[in-house]
C-alpha cells in the first residue's frame, strides 16, 4: 500500500509552446442603426408603445406586447414563460437596439425605459403601422391598468432591495 510518491516532471518547453498560441476568432455581428430601426415596423411599434407609456420598466413591455399578440398584433415574438412572466428574446434584442441607437434610454434610479428627443422626431417623421396604433389605442386603458400595477410592484421591488443594501 505504501509506497514512495513520485514527483511528476513537466516538460520545460510545453508550458511555454501552450501559452504562446493564440487563437483568433472573428465574429461577424450585425451592426443595427437609426436607419435600419427605423425600417423596422416593429421596433417602430415597440419605440411607439414606449413613448405611449411615457416610462416603462422592460419587464412590463414584456407583458404588454405579449398581450397584444394574444389580441392580434402581428409582431413575430415569441414567447415563452420565466416563471410567471411571459419572455421573448427577440423583444429583449429589440429593447438593446432602441437603447443602442439612442431612441430610448434606460432611467437610471428605477430603470425605466422612455422615448429621447431624437426617438421623439423619428416617431414624428415615419408612421406607426396603423393596425398596432389602433388595436393600442383600443385596449389603452385596459393595457394602462395591468401595466400601472405591474411597473408598481417593480418599483416596490427596486425600492426593498435598495434599502437591504444600504443597511449592509
Amino acid at each position: 500500500m505504501g509506497g514512495k510518491k513520485q514527483n511528476k516532471v513537466k516538460e520545460a518547453g510545453s508550458d511555454a509552446k501552450a501559452s504562446a498560441v493564440k487563437e483568433l476568432k472573428i465574429v461577424a455581428t450585425q451592426v443595427i442603426t437609426k436607419e435600419k430601426v427605423l425600417q423596422t415596423p416593429r421596433l417602430i411599434s415597440l419605440l411607439y408603445l414606449i413613448k405611449r407609456f411615457d416610462t416603462i420598466h422592460e419587464r412590463t413591455l414584456q407583458f404588454i406586447m405579449n398581450y397584444l399578440q394574444e389580441k392580434g398584433a402581428e409582431l413575430g415574438y415569441k414567447f415563452t414563460k420565466l416563471g410567471n412572466d411571459p419572455y421573448s428574446p427577440s423583444l429583449k434584442n429589440d429593447i438593446v437596439a432602441l437603447l443602442y441607437t439612442g431612441l430610448a434610454e434606460a432611467e437610471p434610479r428605477y430603470r425605466k425605459i422612455r422615448v429621447t428627443s431624437d426617438g421623439r422626431e423619428a416617431l414624428e417623421s415615419i408612421s406607426v403601422p396603423s393596425s398596432f396604433r389602433e388595436l393600442l389605442e383600443t385596449n389603452f386603458n385596459e393595457i394602462k391598468s395591468k401595466a400601472s400595477m405591474i411597473d408598481a410592484e417593480i418599483d416596490f421591488g427596486i425600492r426593498k432591495s435598495n434599502k437591504l443594501l444600504k443597511k449592509r
